[in-house]
């Protein structure tokens, strides 16, 4: 994490001030610019930023994933250590920002007198969040070795995970049970009941979730560790 920020002026500062910045920004844009979103009013600002937080700490954590290892393939060659934490190493640093963004927001909502009842479900979250983010980096780091284009898919294939998540809508209407097969949903409704006190997803949503996030995040490690004996030589 230090490595990102050396050479800048504000350091570490970069950690608290970027998310914090894009929080201020969404809250001026939909608030000022775009004063009346779906439903209207300060509730979509909130419904909105509660989802953005948590998809921008997933798409940073998976796009530094896929070249974490092409990047530092001087360390793979020479030094003795267990590559992996290559992945694991953007996927922490892409959650400790969302954390203080989260934090601020959370602040945000607390001088608001905005209730907390269901807070408790945010470290369940979390963890479910990077165990699932950092399961797409495990696959994807190892077959970027392979396939150098595949950051040019990633770009697009992000861009069109964004619309297909309930971010900027809620997953309703005619396309509801479509969104309702992305694992995603059911991870920002967590968000949104810890912060928001909305409606606890259903329990065979959750139960759907873990089973994704267990099973990506054991074929990644699997698929990361089959490959692993040739990175070396193609890096």
């Amino acid at each position: 994490m230090n490595a990102r920020f050396t050479g800048s002026a504000l350091g570490l500062a970069w950690a608290i001030l970027q998310p914090l910045s894009l929080v201020v920004l969404y809250w001026f844009v939909f608030t000022f610019m775009i004063p009346r979103g779906p439903g209207g009013g300060d509730g979509y600002i909130y419904f909105l930023i509660s989802g953005l937080i948590p998809w921008l700490a997933i798409n940073e954590g998976v796009i530094r994933s896929t070249t974490s290892i092409v990047e530092n393939s001087t360390m793979v060659r020479k030094l003795s250590f267990r590559s992996e934490l290559l992945v694991v190493v953007p996927n922490a640093t892409a959650m400790i920002f969302e954390a203080v963004g989260l934090f601020f927001f959370l602040v945000f909502l607390f001088a608001r007198g905005g209730p907390f009842q269901q807070i408790w479900l945010l470290p369940f979250a979390l963890l479910l969040q990077f165990a699932l983010q950092l399961g797409f980096g495990l696959m994807l780091a190892a077959s970027y070795v392979f396939f150098r284009d595949l950051t040019q898919v990633l770009g697009f294939a992000l861009s069109l995970l964004f619309y297909l998540s309930p971010i900027l809508y809620q997953a309703k209407g005619r396309f509801g049970p479509l969104l309702e097969w992305n694992p995603i949903t059911p991870l920002l409704g967590l968000f949104r009941s810890a912060a928001l006190s909305a409606a606890i997803p259903q329990a065979s949503s959750i139960v759907y979730l873990v089973t994704v996030t267990l099973g990506v995040l054991g074929g990644g490690l699997m698929l990361f560790r089959r490959a692993q004996p040739t990175l070396v030589d193609l890096i």
